[in-house]
């Protein structure tokens, strides 16, 4: 496995996104942030299997560098598990390696409310660098969910 692990991220706006993506670094570079449903449905199977998307990013966070697969997709918590289901199902069988899909645990979904605290995009970045860490020293041979 290279050194840098590249993943996608799924958030609902780049004021969260861009300063989570930066934080990944050096460890994981997200090659790609979705903001909407409908994005990740249609472009998650391509970029799993290793293929550039069919649209153009639609925002400057991430490297947008296609030239390795992801190995893990990275969900906010504004996504709710039926979302998330639904997007797995729909990626099934895309990717020749083993995929960690980072899922906030259900008690901490977050839809709608005020904007989150100062340190958020920190104190998220701390949870899922720590699951995806654990699941590299696993060998991430296994498709995994990983809650954090």
């Amino acid at each position: 496995m290279a050194s840098r692990l590249p993943v996608i991220l799924c958030g609902r706006t780049t004021a969260i996104g861009k300063p989570v993506s930066e934080a990944l670094l050096p460890e994981y570079e997200v090659i790609h942030f979705f903001q909407t449903n409908e994005a990740i449905q249609a472009e998650l199977p391509a970029l799993l299997a290793g293929r550039e998307p069919h649209a153009a990013a639609s925002n400057d966070v991430g490297s947008h560098d296609y030239t390795r697969p992801a190995r893990a997709v990275i969900f906010g918590r504004g996504y709710q598990m039926e979302e998330i289901d639904k997007f797995r199902k729909a990626a099934a069988g895309h990717s020749s390696e083993p995929i960690a899909w980072v899922i906030s645990d259900p008690a901490n979904v977050q839809s709608g409310g005020p904007p989150p605290p100062p340190g958020y995009a920190n104190k998220v970045t701390d949870l899922v660098k720590s699951k995806l860490n654990e699941w590299k020293a696993s060998g991430a041979g296994e498709n995994a969910v990983l809650l954090y």
